[in-house]
């Protein structure tokens, strides 16, 4: 059976190509070097099958998750082998950190949007960065990604969100920032781990070999400067907080943003 492969996290639609060549030539890295199951390592990125399981399947190679993401139940098979060092950030090598944007236009209200209730850049960083502020929110919505929190806000459906400042970066190329504005930054994390799954057959260094060479052959169209080897224990800190009397509520049909997984934003309420 042919094993997965994928690099989700920074893979927007004007990033396909590079990271496509990214993958090849790490792709050919690891047969270069690997002894037996050449044959395995598959051609292409796998964008169809959804996170969760490829994160759970034995023929995982390579991927990458949030840091907290590792501490859930969905995630503990996964084993974090290296971590970006982002090229156009000012921060720590290893590290990121996010944006605390909020719409252009004056606002009133206090409701926060977040990608994923497991991410830091999007979740743990905005709650740390609102509870420093001693501010209460007024209510708490979950997009599925950066770009759709962006777009919550625009909307005048959502006032605060906290973007990983490298996916910023990415998505401003586009002109995605109009109609919002920066007001503050996060404290810095170690930034996502490329993840394989502990039972996979190939070797974290053999790994790392493979992310560095294509590193240096295409890190610079990516924003990636250098690949610095990881372990779990360097994300314990960044656990998710617990959510105690948060529900989800059903789907703002209202609002039908599509997201990576076609699916809707979803509410969350204080009980």
């Amino acid at each position: 059976m042919t094993l997965i492969a994928s690099l989700p996290w920074y893979d927007l639609s004007t990033s396909h190509s590079q990271l496509d060549d990214f993958w090849r030539t790490a792709r050919a890295c690891l047969a270069e070097h690997l002894a037996e199951g050449c044959e395995l390592l598959p051609l292409q990125l796998d964008r169809k099958t959804p996170l969760e399981t490829q994160w759970q399947s034995p023929q995982l190679l390579i991927s990458q998750c949030c840091g907290p993401d590792l501490f859930t139940p969905h995630a503990g098979e996964l084993m974090p082998v290296a971590r970006p060092v982002f090229s156009d950030l000012d921060c720590q090598p290893g590290n990121y950190f996010s944006h605390i944007v909020t719409a252009a236009s004056p606002r009133s209200g206090n409701r926060l949007v977040v990608n994923s209730p497991s991410s830091r850049s999007g979740c743990n960083a905005l709650l740390e960065w609102f509870a420093a502020q001693g501010w209460q929110a007024d209510q708490y919505l979950i997009s599925g990604s950066h770009e759709a929190s962006l777009q919550l806000i625009r909307d005048g459906l959502a006032d605060y969100a906290a973007i990983d400042a490298h996916s910023w970066n990415l998505l401003s190329q586009s002109d995605t920032d109009n109609g919002i504005v920066i007001i503050d930054r996060s404290s810095e994390a170690p930034a996502p781990p490329y993840v394989t799954h502990r039972q996979g057959k190939v070797s974290a260094d053999l790994l790392c070999t493979a992310l560095s060479q294509a590193v240096a052959l295409h890190g610079d169209s990516l924003g990636i400067a250098g690949i610095l080897p990881t372990a779990t224990d360097v994300y314990r800190s960044m656990r998710t907080p617990a959510a105690t009397g948060w529900r989800c509520s059903a789907p703002l049909a209202s609002h039908p943003v599509v997201q990576a997984d076609d699916s809707l934003p979803w509410q969350i309420s204080c009980s």
